[in-house]
């Protein structure tokens, strides 16, 4: 079987735009700021991100980790090398949703190559456009529902600006801080991040 060829982090070009304009909505958010300053506030630290993958592990870890999932038949290669696969459905171990799901994900990796987050790509599966409960702004609320389920901790609340003029959810547990939004007519994406080193 062949080892996988990731992108690296520095040709995630469009993922660093969309980055750009939630920093951008995040900052014009007093409440935010708020949430922001109470999490780190805390002291608390939630590093698990999925599939025993935590923020603070290595490019390599990270890596290694992907491997042996795909040995065992739980991922496999996304699209153009730049996510790793799985679905999402009665059979998953990360998660079950009522209508099957792509989730597509990557982890977020410092000039260290240290991982300080993961960026998800979730569609449901079997979309077409014609589709109406198919549509992005229905797995949208979907997408909070499981990463409720996944994580707990603070419910989402939405910025006052808009990503592709649908709202932005955000939810601030300690250090970390999850964000979704629409991207197109198909696809949601979900960030999360350690607010530790967010600049």
């Amino acid at each position: 079987m062949k080892k996988y060829d990731f992108m690296q982090w520095t040709n995630f070009k469009h993922a660093i735009q969309i980055l750009f304009l939630t920093f951008l909505a995040i900052g014009c958010s007093s409440e935010y700021d708020r949430k922001v300053k109470e999490g780190l506030a805390s002291q608390e630290e939630y590093p698990e991100l999925i599939f025993g993958l935590e923020m603070g592990q290595t490019q390599k870890e990270f890596f290694g980790r992907c491997w042996e999932l795909n040995k065992e038949g739980l991922v496999a290669q996304g699209p153009s090398n730049q996510y790793v696969r799985h679905v999402l459905d009665a059979n998953s171990p990360v998660y079950q949703p009522e209508k099957s799901m792509e989730m597509l994900f990557y982890g977020l990796f410092d000039t260290a190559n240290v991982m300080r987050g993961m960026r998800f790509r979730i569609s449901y599966m079997g979309w077409g456009p014609w589709i109406e409960d198919m549509q992005s702004e229905n797995l949208m609320e979907s997408v909070q529902t499981m990463m409720m389920d996944l994580y707990g901790g603070n419910p989402f609340f939405e910025l006052k600006k808009k990503v592709n003029e649908q709202p932005i959810a955000v939810k601030i547990d300690g250090n970390r801080q999850i964000t979704v939004f629409v991207f197109d007519n198909r696809h949601v994406h979900a960030i999360i991040e350690d607010l530790n080193y967010k600049s």
